[in-house]
């Protein structure tokens, strides 16, 4: 039988007096396991109610079921004010920008890929310390045509936040044959520009659809008779100008012999491969990806976030804790409210 008095003292030390677990194992004179199961015990029976006081809430438990659905490391869902295209990429500019500072390492080669996402993300990104880190394109950005990829910009408003260095792939992510592709890549520095792209750390890059509104559509990579022949051949999404089907598979292999990028599988080797993308007409291509292994952190929005979600076998809801030290550290904060009745 449960001793009431003996729980809600435990629980008025742990959440209340902000004792550790030991401290109060070594004043009842028992084991800190058996502590933790008096925790656990007094929240099952309702002595202790969790609340969580922030806005932020409802976008915390997506991300935190994202994780568990996918096996990601990390997701960051944010909120748009309004659900226009602008104020989309705006919001993930400043979320995106906000985790490079949060998780840069000094002396980190970060490899970024252009697209008009990770451009807000550059922009957003202020003037930062100095972790001399070396900024590289993954792939090729040569303009073909009016529609400017402003791969330049990216790496340099990156290294510039972060004191670094830049290092720019002025080549065509597309050629028009295999043999082309050789021969730009039997120069030495192109070739160096690649090396150390695949040697990047952190890689950071968006997601492309399969349509006329896409990047490469509008830069002239893609024409509509490329777009059919990919659709048929099952193409959902594209990373650094590489096209997948539904289950992260490489479609149309001639295609991707003439593509000048880091290889799709040379993602699953950095320790952050982060995926900044939103948006419905991208939820294909985003679970293709995720399919595919090639991110490891997504930044994306509430509205995609909850359509990802509905394509899981299992979403998980249980928002009951797992770690109860974080809830601890979160209480002291203010932001995790520990209910003891009649307290």
């Amino acid at each position: 039988m449960d001793d009431i008095r003996l729980l809600t003292k435990v629980a008025t030390l742990y959440y209340k007096a902000m004792l550790n677990q030991q401290e109060i194992a070594q004043r009842l004179g028992v084991s800190r396991q058996t502590i933790g199961r008096y925790i656990n015990r007094a929240q099952d029976l309702g002595i202790v109610k969790i609340r969580i006081d922030s806005t932020l809430e409802y976008s915390a438990e997506l991300e935190y079921q994202l994780e568990k659905a996918f096996h990601l490391s990390e997701v960051i869902v944010v909120t748009p004010p309004v659900e226009t295209e602008e104020s989309v990429k705006e919001v993930l500019g400043e979320a995106g920008a906000a985790f490079l500072q949060r998780r840069v390492l000094p002396n980190d080669i970060i490899g970024v890929a252009w697209s008009s996402t990770v451009l807000q993300v550059a922009l957003h990104l202020p003037r930062l310390d100095s972790r001399k880190v070396t900024v590289v394109q993954l792939n090729g950005s040569e303009n073909r045509n009016f529609y400017s990829t402003s791969s330049e910009r990216i790496v340099e408003q990156i290294a510039r936040a972060f004191n670094g260095s830049t290092d720019n792939m002025v080549v065509p992510m597309l050629v028009d044959q295999a043999t082309i592709k050789n021969s730009l890549l039997s120069d030495s520095r192109i070739a160096a520009s690649l090396e150390l792209a695949s040697r990047a750390q952190l890689a950071l890059f968006g997601v492309g659809d399969v349509s006329e509104q896409s990047a490469l559509y509008k830069a002239g990579y893609l024409d509509d008779a490329l777009l059919d022949e990919l659709r048929l051949a099952g193409a959902v999404g594209e990373i650094l100008g590489r096209f997948y089907d539904a289950e992260g598979r490489i479609c149309l292999e001639e295609l991707n012999e003439r593509t000048i990028a880091v290889d799709l599988e040379n993602l699953k080797t950095k320790r952050i491969s982060a995926a900044v993308a939103a948006g419905y007409n991208k939820v294909e291509a985003i679970l293709g990806m995720i399919r595919g292994g090639y991110c490891n952190v997504l930044i994306t929005c509430k509205e995609t976030a909850q359509i990802l979600l509905s394509h899981t076998e299992n979403p998980i809801c249980n928002n009951r804790r797992e770690n109860l030290s974080e809830q601890h550290s979160l209480a002291v904060t203010g932001q995790v409210k520990m209910e003891v009745p009649g307290k």
